[in-house]
């Protein structure tokens, strides 16, 4: 094995759920810092909760992750020179270190009935108490021991924790924390299936794939000062510890489902790009520093971020500023990236080019779509709500704003308007080819001063009527895109219904 890079850190999820967004910001974290730092992104699994743990879960794991381009040096599918990189194949490696600490007397075997102990932490709880274990197998003899185990059962195997003094450490983000010893507890490290705990697997991993920082949320803190002290019962050297701000829900109250949508793939479904959601992610607890722009390319996020700039304040999640910065990224998309994206999009609802509409495109949906895309400029939020907003481009069903109805088409004389662009429109129509904006332009302003009112009094029932709102791109070149036939169409539905 050569020598590792000076930074190595990790992503250790367990499969047990989707991708949640605080677990996605702590891979990028992490992914950020090593690709600025020249270290190296590993990825690692921690199945060993058998009960819970999926191969849906882990699948789902690992899109979230490449939705997100968050590419790992080391890991499943990638492989490394520390694996196998799914705890559950790592077994041995506890069971080899388990053995070490028993000789060396630093843990000692736990005959308790775990729902013995449930029972105990559901009263202590109960009684406003912290729960904790209160050591008695700690006192048992080796009488004591021989008798549990002649009656055939098999101890977990709990970490001797100090009675006195405190465990210190600086952390990235926090500075100095410390923990008196005496409200430890002595955490289980082996069960009595033979299966590590978290706290005992996550030591070892660390410690033999050579992790030099470990980033994580400050959910995990209070794991910390158990983790410190099994390195040094190991003798091993502790990394270096940063425990990230949480992420609070718009109501300051922690993340859920009740807030909206909370894992990756949801918002992929929803049409939120992926640099844009790395962009928003990385935000979350972390500053670009004064005046700084906060629409950033990943290039950009990886040459400014540093741990310096990571707060202690726990982030709310903020929808709206995560569909702003997923415009502003929209924007950013060339024509052509931006056409491949939606066309998929549109063929879910199976919309096409009928080349009756006598459009510029002819009857050619990708052209189609792309001259709709450009005309409407950057005016999306999100990829999942285009179709909507274009669904007046593509079937008569579009959705229409009933207060822009009642603003503009209320008025008989706004119907008598559209009635008569709409016979002007027919006097020129070749019934051929698609006529240009400036034919649209041209027709409807002499129809204006022919009826002798200002063009806005034309043109904004003429919008509604076409589009269902009063708020769009320019309004010429969609009539051009809409076509002669259909726009007569709509102006005389419109005249009619209002």
């Amino acid at each position: 094995m050569t020598d590792p890079p000076a930074i190595r850190v990790r992503f250790a999820p367990s499969p047990t759920g989707f991708l949640h967004v605080g677990g996605a910001r702590t891979a990028l974290f992490n992914w950020l810092y090593a690709r600025g730092q020249g270290g190296r992104f590993i990825l690692r699994i921690e199945d060993t909760d058998q009960a819970r743990s999926t191969e849906e879960s882990y699948a789902a794991i690992l899109r979230g992750l490449e939705f997100l381009g968050l590419d790992w040096d080391e890991g499943p599918r990638v492989g490394g020179d520390c694996g196998p990189y799914l705890q559950s194949e790592r077994l041995d490696l506890y069971r080899e270190q388990l053995d070490r600490l028993r000789e060396a007397g630093h843990v000692y075997p736990c005959y308790c009935d775990p729902e013995e102990l449930e029972r105990g932490r559901e009263a202590a709880l109960a009684a406003g108490q912290t729960p904790g274990y209160d050591g008695r197998c700690r006192r048992l003899t080796d009488a004591d021991r021989s008798d549990f185990a002649a009656r055939g059962l098999r101890p977990s195997w709990r970490l001797r924790t100090p009675d006195d003094g405190s465990t210190v450490w600086n952390d990235i983000v926090y500075g100095k924390r410390e923990f008196q010893n005496a409200g430890l507890t002595d955490r289980v490290l082996v069960k009595a299936d033979g299966f590590p705990t978290y706290n005992f697997a996550v030591v070892v991993d660390d410690h033999l794939m050579g992790i030099s920082h470990v980033l994580r949320g400050d959910d995990h803190v209070s794991n910390t000062p158990a983790q410190l002290l099994l390195y040094d019962a190991c003798g091993w050297p502790r990394p270096k510890f940063g425990h990230l701000p949480m992420i609070l829900g718009p109501d300051r109250k922690r993340l859920s489902k009740r807030h909206g949508a909370t894992s990756v793939e949801e918002f992929a479904d929803r049409g939120i790009l992926p640099d844009a959601m790395v962009n928003y992610l990385a935000l979350l607890g972390w500053s670009p520093g004064p005046g700084g722009d906060e629409v950033l390319a990943r290039d950009q996020l990886v040459k400014k971020f540093t741990l310096k700039r990571v707060g202690s304040a726990p982030a709310a999640f903020d929808y709206d500023k995560l569909a702003y910065i997923n415009g502003e990224h929209i924007k950013r998309l060339s024509p052509e990236r931006r056409l491949a994206l939606v066309l998929p999009r549109l063929a879910e609802r199976g919309w096409t080019v009928d080349p009756t509409w006598r459009t510029p495109a002819g009857g050619d949906t990708a052209r189609y779509l792309d001259a709709v895309l450009r005309a409407l400029g950057n005016r999306f939020s999100d990829l999942a709500r285009v179709p909507d907003q274009i669904a007046f481009f593509f079937t008569e069903d579009y959705p229409v704003d009933a207060a822009a109805v009642a603003a503009d088409l209320a008025s008989a004389d706004a119907r008598l308007r559209l009635a008569q662009l709409a016979d002007a429109l027919a006097a020129v129509d070749d019934g051929v080819v698609a006529a240009p904006a400036a034919v649209f332009e041209e027709v409807a302003r002499g129809t204006a001063a022919r009826l002798g009112v200002e063009p806005g009094a034309l043109l904004h029932p003429c919008r509604v009527a076409l589009t269902g709102q009063n708020a769009n791109a320019r309004i010429f070149p969609v009539m051009e895109l809409i076509g002669v036939p259909r726009v007569i169409a709509r102006l005389r539905r419109a005249a009619t219904d209002g």
